[in-house]
């Protein structure tokens, strides 16, 4: 690395011939003009505002870039204070990406640049003479930008901040408006006090003009996994850059990553639905390109970013296809948006399934396997699972190759489960989210309604007994969390029910059975719902009263595990020590 300083003007000139650009894996300029204002007040008293960042451009680091967001108007205000600095008549500036200082970089050249695209800024003189001692920013104003940019207003008063570059007309005019001006009535008399206010005003404003900025630029021969590890590390956003975020600015612009993922996500509605990110596309394509000729595959970033620009360009398409096919399979084992259990293992499944056969000798049916649900199930079910490592994912990869190609089927996961386990499952348990997706798979009507659930249906996690029952009827807030309190339904019949206790509302639904002559049809979706009891039994809503709540998780917690036996098989293994006698019940 290598630390110097730019003076303010010899920042601006390479701002204004666009010599600093900014890598598209930053986020755009966000700044509120109270961030602004505080930047040039720091500015106009010495303080530190801290250091830029940059990376020379080089042939062998291309990064997709973009311009400062400024509408830099190159004027004569400007050429004054440019135009004398050394260097810069017959050299062109070094080309640098701004990897941290975007922010204020911006904002000096909107500044001092006129150089926003929709305001103006200046300087109330008046306000600087009064209260720039103060510690405020009040001096420093802000208007709309109109088809005229007049260098002073509010009978001068206001100077425009860029005027401040040239010293002899910024002089000029604090002279001028102190002299003239009746603000300074008090002091017209008196000569010497009149001085010093124009002293107090040209100092802040030689202040400005003098500033440096303290610069560091990395060596040359920096790589692109280095620059974005060091700017992940000074970001003050603390938001760390996806690979495709990185993959974007390594390739561009052929393959221009950005417009290919734009056109998958047009492709394919579920990419979109799921929020999927392009880097699941590219772990993808790094396994059916790279990864099929290696015995140890990983789609880590380095690997990724190694990755050949022809083999992107030629496998992107099938890549992001077969992704949102595996998406489109894990709808139809129960998940949504917001429930799907692990993102990573599909991409395994997409790799794989890319590979294998689509018709005739060798084809191979994988959507409608058996082996392939109960498989995917074991590993979302896991205790502690969460979304899988690179290294996991080249794993399942190997394990399904070895599955397709030599028929040699990957281990499944054994799940431990017990009854007593089961009903402390709430939200942040990662098995939640792999239970919601069983209970949509196996539920095909809704509890209240009746109607046909698909995998197209807008469900909500619904409460059982309300949320609101622990504070007004004291049950215990853990348990109402619970998965054995959950149950998921369409949204219009959850904004029905809203907080209503399910004695009332199962009651109401067992009469209206009763009376319809529909309680076999009601009897089907309470199982599907896994609720417990038969509504054709007289006090069968009593199930339901607040006393009976505890058993009544304890009950569907003996359901769940039965859903799951359902659907793992032998996987299954509920604890003896705790539950003896749910071994006969789910056998």
């Amino acid at each position: 690395m290598q630390s110097t300083t730019f003076s303010l003007g010899e920042l601006l000139r390479r701002a204004a011939d666009r010599s600093l650009t900014i890598p598209q894996f930053q986020r755009r300029f966000v700044w509120r003009e109270s961030q602004v204002k505080l930047l040039i007040d720091s500015m106009s008293r010495s303080y530190p505002i801290g250091s830029l960042l940059l990376l020379d451009k080089k042939p062998e680091l291309s990064l997709s870039s973009r311009s400062i967001e400024a509408e830099i108007r190159v004027d004569d205000s400007f050429g004054s204070v440019s135009g004398g600095l050394p260097g810069d008549a017959n050299e062109k500036d070094t080309e640098a990406y701004i990897l941290d200082g975007q922010q204020r970089t911006t904002s000096i050249a909107r500044v001092f640049l006129n150089a926003h695209p929709k305001k103006l800024y200046y300087f109330d003189l008046m306000r600087m003479y009064e209260n720039h001692q103060n510690g405020e920013t009040s001096w420093i104003v802000v208007r709309n930008r109109g088809k005229h940019a007049p260098d002073r207003k509010d009978k001068n008063r206001l100077l425009r901040a860029d005027i401040v570059l040239n010293q002899e007309k910024a002089d000029i005019y604090v002279s001028e408006y102190i002299e003239d001006s009746e603000d300074f009535r008090a002091i017209s008399d008196d000569s010497k006090e009149r001085r010093v206010a124009a002293v107090r005003i040209k100092g802040i404003f030689e202040r400005v003009r003098n500033y440096k900025v303290p610069v560091v630029t990395l060596e040359r021969d920096s790589g692109v996994e280095p620059v974005c590890r060091i700017f992940e590390t000074i970001n003050s956003t603390g938001t760390r850059l996806t690979t495709f975020d990185l993959a974007v600015a390594r390739f561009y612009p052929k393959p221009d990553l950005r417009i290919l993922w734009d056109r998958s996500l047009e492709d394919h509605a579920v990419l979109k639905d799921f929020d999927v990110d392009g880097e699941h596309v590219m772990q993808v394509l790094y396994l059916i390109t790279t990864g099929l000729e290696s015995k140890y595959p990983e789609p880590t970033r380095s690997n990724i970013l190694a990755l050949d620009h022809d083999a992107i360009q030629n496998n992107w398409k099938r890549s992001a296809e077969f992704l949102a096919r595996a998406y489109e399979w894990a709808l139809l084992q129960g998940a949504r948006p917001k429930t799907l259990p692990n993102r990573s293992v599909l991409v395994a499944m997409a790799a794989i399934r890319s590979t294998m056969p689509e018709e005739g000798a060798g084809a191979v049916t994988w959507e409608d396997s058996d082996f392939i649900r109960r498989w995917y199930f074991s590993k979302v079910m896991q205790s502690g699972a969460s979304q899988a490592s690179n290294y996991r994912i080249g794993l399942d990869f190997t394990a399904l190759r070895r599955y397709v190609e030599d028929n040699i089927r990957p281990n499944v996961l054994e799940i431990k489960i017990d009854r007593q386990s089961v009903v402390k499952i709430r939200p942040a348990d990662v098995r939640y989210k792999a239970l919601q997706n069983l209970f949509a798979t196996t539920m095909r009507h809704d509890l209240v309604t009746g109607d046909n659930i698909d995998a197209n249906s807008d469900l909500h996690d619904h409460h059982i007994y309300p949320r609101n029952a622990a504070k007004k009827k004291g049950l215990p807030v853990d348990m109402l969390d619970s998965i054995c309190n959950r149950v998921p339904i369409l949204g219009e019949s959850n904004r029905k029910l809203g907080e209503a206790y399910p004695d009332e509302y199962l009651g109401k639904l067992a009469a209206s059975a009763r009376q319809n002559g529909t309680l076999e049809g009601l009897k089907r979706r309470l199982r599907d719902c896994m609720i417990p009891g038969d509504p054709a039994e007289p006090g069968w809503p009593e199930r339901f009263s607040l006393s009976n709540f505890e058993s009544f998780c304890r009950d569907r917690a003996d359901m769940i595990i039965r859903r799951v036996k359902g659907v793992v098989g032998d996987s299954l293994r509920v604890s003896p020590s705790t539950d003896d006698d749910m071994m006969e019940y789910i056998e």
